[in-house]
């Protein structure tokens, strides 16, 4: 079965290549998006198997997307180049978090465990 992934960045360049990155992993991409609003109405329409959130989204961050995403028990993974700032501020204890720049096969294996739990 393909599994979907929700892709929630707000640079334009890493959002395609991410997009690109997991398409080529047989992922269907859900978005990409580049904010909250854009990316809860997402979640509302379409339920996606896993999610990859950007941590830093201009003056906001992505927590409330992962706060829903909790609460529908869908995994997910921050991904940012702020990592001390996430760390300080991560209210999910059990959430992955990758650094910027990310290596392309560590995060599709990154998202691979978090589907098989």
């Amino acid at each position: 079965m393909t599994k979907s992934i929700l892709i929630v960045e707000d640079d334009p360049f890493i959002a395609m290549d991410l997009q690109d990155t997991f398409e080529s992993a047989g992922y269907v991409v859900i978005g990409p998006v580049a904010g909250v609003a854009s990316g809860m109405s997402l979640i509302e329409r379409q339920t996606p198997d896993v999610a990859m959130l950007d941590y830093n989204l201009g003056e906001t961050t992505s927590e409330p997307i992962a706060k829903d995403l909790f609460r529908r028990n869908i995994p997910f993974l921050f991904l940012t180049g702020q990592m001390p700032k996430v760390v300080e501020n991560n209210a999910f204890s059990g959430a992955k978090i990758i650094s910027k720049p990310f290596n392309p096969d560590h995060l599709v294996e990154s998202v691979e465990s978090l589907t098989q739990n």
